[in-house]
Parts: C-alpha cells; structure tokens; sequence
C-alpha cells in the first residue's frame, strides 16, 4: 500500500510527513487516471477500496471524512 512509505528519519509512527503527502499524491493522480477509463461504478468501488486501505493504515475512516458520494469533496 502507498501509505507504508517510511524513511530512515521517520518519526515515532515510522513514516515521515513527506513519505505520506508524496504517496497521498501518487494516489491521487492514479485515481485520476482511473476516473477518466472506468466506469462511474468501478471508479466508486475502487475508491471504497482506497478508503478501507487507507483506513487500515491509518485507524482513520477515511470514508466517513470525505465519502464517495460527497460532490465537491476530495
């Protein structure tokens, strides 16, 4: 998962601020790219998919922050 990004100088968690942002960054340009070729129903499963992940690494649940079906969010 692009979340478990770490750096020799991470902090206590084990991954720097900057691993995180980069890999936040990468996924967001890959959904991008996957909006624009998938179906709307493939394109929502696969961020439903994101927001598990992320929130497994994190405890964060991302999908109750900024849910799929929210127009203007994310």
């Amino acid at each position: 998962m692009l979340l478990s990004a770490s750096d020799r100088d991470a902090g206590e968690g084990g991954t720097t601020d900057e691993a995180v942002v980069a890999a936040a960054e990468t996924l967001g340009e890959e959904l991008a790219t996957a909006k624009e070729s998938s179906s709307e129903f493939a394109f929502t499963t696969m961020v439903k998919q994101c927001n598990e992940s992320i929130g497994d690494e994190t405890g964060i649940d991302y999908g109750s922050v900024c849910g799929a079906d929210d127009d203007g969010c994310c």
